[in-house]
């Protein structure tokens, strides 16, 4: 009784949503998967660009630069 509630409840899940709960699922880690997978090639990319700048930089670049004297006051 139980293993035919069960496939009609399926059956009907099918014919609803087009898909069964278990592809539901399998597509929701396909997505969290491909999330992750994007979220460290950002972080490459990230570090990446972080060396370029700090290369590209003159060696004073952490120095704070002198404030500009307005025209009026000087």
């Amino acid at each position: 009784m139980r293993n035919l509630l069960a496939g009609l409840v399926q059956a009907l899940s099918r014919r609803l949503l087009g898909i069964s709960a278990e592809e539901i699922r399998y597509t929701f880690e396909d997505v969290r998967a491909e999330i992750r997978a994007t979220r460290q090639e950002l972080k490459g990319e990230i570090a990446d660009l972080r060396r370029d700048m700090l290369a590209a930089a003159p060696g004073g670049a952490d120095k704070p630069k002198e404030p500009e004297t307005p025209a009026a006051e000087a």
